[in-house]
């Protein structure tokens, strides 16, 4: 590509220039209301709402449309979409696009929260498909084209298959042979891949879109130079891009920040320039500070094929996750995620290669004695009600203890997204009660 435009950014320092009297929304009218402290680091002046020029994110055909544009150049797809809301209004309108198609939707349980709340509200109640667990990781495993082929095959009512990879753990599911699959049994192929955005600058395009999927969201500001809410909606099916639009305006904010959608056009700059080359450093580093770690006594989930992503194990170094984010906070080291005797480090070019050298040295770490490795599978229990028909009942909250039995009016994921422990509208056993609790799970909403 040439030299990137950038419209949106254009637009707003044109408007910030013009000292044109702003009566309009928001409030701040472009002005600090306070001399002091952060109140001068926020850039008021280029927050603004949808006047004249500035175009509108659900019927883009100005600034925005012509940014998105670039956008779908750069990751090589028909329609890509902004959204100020994150992946969770993307997948919000991917389940809603998906639904227009008919059938059934064939759901890997892994799921983000996003995915239960947008059944809710659009009453598609998924067939879940649970994958194979690791009883050696305590975590399950990804989900493989053959678990999908067999799924579809069962039920030949589904239409839409949707998972999610690469998961929290950075663990990529083939993609390809997922979308083989899928297609050949008439499916469309919907990824969560909130935590991806960059697989598409590795040194070997690794991203959903490039691998067949036909719809996709990615979470930008998750590993790109991008404000936290922004992100992705690609489609490559084949729809008018006004339909792709009305899905995501069926649950957008009416006033989407232009501050993060500005850092998304400005991060198209950044996509077709130096983005290949400073993600291939960064998987270099990575790599190297895996060794490192390893040599050092670290240890480290190896099924984890992201470069964004390192994960330490602690229960096998002999920690609890608490000890060891204690450890790393104790050098300046703020992780993504403690829990599950895991702990999740998301790492992007913008981290300087100090970052890696200060977790390095946390290591060797004093030795421990081995913890149990495994909190137990979590298997899908029997479904009462629907996702819709649970969120909607009247409830009350109740100790986890006495909650055998009862149908749960919400759905208890844990973060990071693992296999949800009950689903709103399942009845909640033994089995289910005894995991909430190991999770620190203790009250919990159920159907009166």
């Amino acid at each position: 590509m040439g030299p990137v435009k950038t419209p949106i950014c254009d637009f707003l320092e044109k408007y910030r220039k013009s000292a044109v009297s702003r009566l309009h929304m928001p409030g701040h009218k472009g002005r600090q209301a306070m001399k002091n402290g952060l109140w001068e680091q926020i850039p008021f002046e280029l927050d603004i709402t949808e006047i004249r020029g500035a175009d509108a994110l659900y019927e883009a055909e100005g600034i925005i449309g012509e940014s998105e544009q670039i956008t779908a150049e750069i990751y090589g797809v028909q329609n890509s979409c902004f959204s100020a809301g994150g992946s969770t209004l993307s997948i919000q309108a991917m389940i809603a696009l998906a639904m227009q198609y008919g059938g059934r939707l064939l759901a890997v349980r892994n799921a983000h929260i996003a995915l239960f709340h947008a059944c809710i509200l659009l009453d598609w109640q998924p067939v879940w498909l649970c994958p194979a667990y690791d009883e050696r990781q305590g975590l399950a495993k990804v989900v493989t084209a053959g678990e999908i082929a067999a799924a579809m095959d069962a039920d030949p009512l589904i239409r839409t298959v949707y998972l999610t990879s690469p998961d929290y753990y950075g663990r990529e599911a083939d993609i390809a042979a997922i979308a083989k699959e899928v297609h050949g049994r008439g499916g469309l192929l919907l990824v969560d891949n909130a935590h991806g955005a960059h697989l598409r600058f590795l040194p070997e395009d690794r991203h959903p879109m490039h691998l067949g999927a036909d719809l996709c969201c990615d979470s930008a500001h998750k590993c790109l130079p991008v404000l936290t809410g922004g992100g992705y909606l690609h489609s490559n099916l084949p729809v008018e891009k006004e339909r792709i639009k009305a899905a995501i305006a069926l649950f957008g904010s009416t006033s989407p920040s232009y501050l993060i959608l500005a850092s998304l056009d400005l991060c198209n700059q950044y996509l077709a320039g130096p983005a290949r080359e400073e993600f291939a450093r960064l998987s270099r580093w990575t790599a190297a500070a895996k060794e490192v770690l390893t040599r050092r006594g670290a240890a480290l989930l190896h099924e984890t094929t992201d470069p964004a992503k390192i994960v330490l194990d602690c229960l096998k170094m002999g920690y609890s996750h608490e000890k060891m984010a204690a450890r790393l906070r104790e050098n300046r080291i703020e992780p993504e995620f403690s829990g599950g005797g895991k702990i999740v480090l998301m790492v992007s070019p913008q981290n300087p290669e100090e970052d890696f050298l200060r977790l390095e040295n946390c290591f060797p770490a004093e030795a421990k004695t081995r913890l149990p490795d495994s909190f137990g599978c979590c298997p899908v229990p029997q479904t009462v009600l629907s996702l819709r028909e649970a969120a909607f009942s009247p409830w009350e909250t109740i100790p986890v203890s006495q909650s055998v039995g009862r149908i749960a009016a919400e759905s208890k994921v844990t973060c990071p997204p693992a296999i949800p422990i009950v689903a709103a509208g399942e009845e909640i056993g033994e089995i289910e009660k005894k995991l909430l609790q190991n999770s620190g799970i203790f009250s919990i909403k159920v159907v009166k």
